[in-house]
């Protein structure tokens, strides 16, 4: 899940370090995918590792600044406490639009309420308290982005001889993306309850859509913590790397290198997910140029979609491009174009989504599960009679053509009872909260079932109305 998870959750506790040196591995739950993110703690700094080392934040209490490193591209961010970046220095102002009109939105209100229930246990040598905590997003209704939206988190937390207060979270203050027509919201967040809460070791977040129904969950656990002195270069910027003000320009770089030259610190145990792309190949591949947004026009960033479980005779590398296609097919609208995007972790993924002027990122996870049926759908069966219908006659395009074509290859390999599920998510890039979050599965009737055709096109109606709402 999640970097929106976690920096919801940073927002809300903000954990520091003490004299010992410590090494904290969690293992992260979320969409069938599971993650192992490592935390160094030395004095008043932190390293934090995300998504298997692809991502880098080290958090310099004494210097009071973060810093945001990508090894791909030997570059890195500096982020002030004290000073807004250039990307949120002026959020909650109005602005001019281009006929110097100033448009004032509405007020979007975060309400954050922290809740003991008084439940204790022991856990990694330490007493932990039980504690759940709400976060409900609601928008005014003169707001130019409608909201309303509820994450609870339920956690088991310690107190540690390490942990300490670090006065942090103006560097954690989410992009908030201007609306068209110069529109922009107030942002305002209140707190309720004073809980203690502490390092958090074990974590169920779950998200809520504004019908009150769950749409996403995901569990964040510690499964290491151990003490051991640790080499200061981890906490400061690597040697040989340059600032930049975003990763966007980092990847337009002409020269790039290799992962193997970083400092960051190895852990054989963290393994990437098997159709993530090498990461010499993100930072080598320039993104794509497209076109500037025609007005009106909401443009979509379709991310690489991911699998999670795939199960035996089903191939997840035509799985996941089965559904990338028919989502490219399948979220194309009069007032919504969509755009292919080619980084693969995560902060690049933003800076690419804000170079081609995306208003929101799709994420998608598709996994498969074995049913009891027998036997494999013929090609010229129905599969092949789903492409007929689907494609028609005439007026059909090329991305419908692909899109059913590969959806149909897909469900050679389907039998009866197989189940298909489905885990999407909108986001706008940078913000702390997605817009859309939700599962949809589809199991098979019969052997040769297009499984994905249906499931695609139920979430792209969602992302669509959540993209388009007003």
């Amino acid at each position: 899940m999640q970097k929106t998870i976690l920096t919801i959750v940073c927002l809300m506790t903000i954990s520091g370090v003490a004299s010992a040196d410590t090494k904290i591995k969690s293992r992260q739950t979320s969409g069938g995918q599971t993650y192992e993110n490592t935390s160094y703690i030395k004095g008043k700094r932190q390293r934090s590792e995300t998504n298997n080392g692809q991502m880098i934040t080290v958090q310099q209490c004494d210097l009071r600044r973060n810093i945001q490193i990508m090894p791909q591209a030997k570059a890195y961010i500096i982020q002030p406490y004290d000073q807004p970046s250039a990307a949120t220095a002026n959020t909650n102002r109005p602005t001019s639009t281009a006929g110097g009109a100033v448009t004032k939105g509405g007020v979007i209100t975060s309400t954050v309420t922290t809740r003991d229930t008084g439940e204790r246990k022991q856990m990694f040598g330490y007493p932990a308290r039980h504690i759940i905590t709400t976060m409900v997003m609601d928008s005014s209704p003169d707001a130019c982005s409608q909201v309303k939206n509820r994450m609870e988190v339920d956690g088991w937390y310690i107190d540690a001889a390490f942990a300490f207060e670090c006065d942090s979270q103006q560097a954690y203050v989410p992009y908030r993306p201007q609306a068209s027509g110069g529109c922009r919201d107030r942002y305002e967040t209140k707190q309720i309850g004073a809980a203690k809460r502490g390092l958090p070791v074990w974590e169920k977040t779950t998200m809520f859509g504004p019908n009150g129904v769950e749409s996403f969950s995901t569990i964040n656990e510690v499964v290491e913590l151990s003490q051991a002195t640790l080499d200061p270069s981890l906490f400061d910027i690597p040697a040989g790397y340059r600032e930049v003000q975003d990763f966007a320009s980092a990847f337009s770089a002409p020269s790039m290198a290799s992962p193997s030259s970083t400092s960051e610190p190895s852990s054989s145990s963290s393994t990437s997910p098997s159709n993530t792309a090498a990461p010499t190949e993100a930072a080598n591949k320039p993104a794509a140029a497209v076109g500037p947004k025609r007005e009106g026009v909401i443009r979509l960033g379709l991310v690489a979609v991911k699998t999670g479980n795939v199960a035996e005779g089903m191939n997840a590398s035509n799985l996941a491009t089965a559904v990338q296609n028919t989502f490219s097919d399948k979220l194309k609208t009069s007032n919504v174009e969509v755009v292919a995007i080619e980084a693969k972790q995560l902060q690049a993924i933003e800076a690419e989504a804000r170079q081609k002027e995306c208003d929101y990122l799709v994420y998608a996870t598709a996994s498969h599960k074995k049913g009891g049926g027998g036997g494999f759908g013929s090609v010229f069966g129905s599969a092949a009679s789903t492409v007929g219908s689907s494609i028609g006659y005439g007026g059909s395009t090329a991305a419908a053509v692909t899109a059913n074509v590969a959806a149909a290859t897909v469900a050679e390999s389907v039998k009866a009872k197989d189940e298909l599920t489905l885990d999407v998510r909108l986001e706008k890039p940078g913000a702390s909260y997605p817009a859309f979050a939700k599962q949809y599965k589809g199991k098979a009737k019969s052997a040769g079932e297009d499984l994905v055709t249906p499931a695609v096109s139920q979430a792209a109606q969602g992302i669509i109305e959540a993209a388009t709402k007003k």
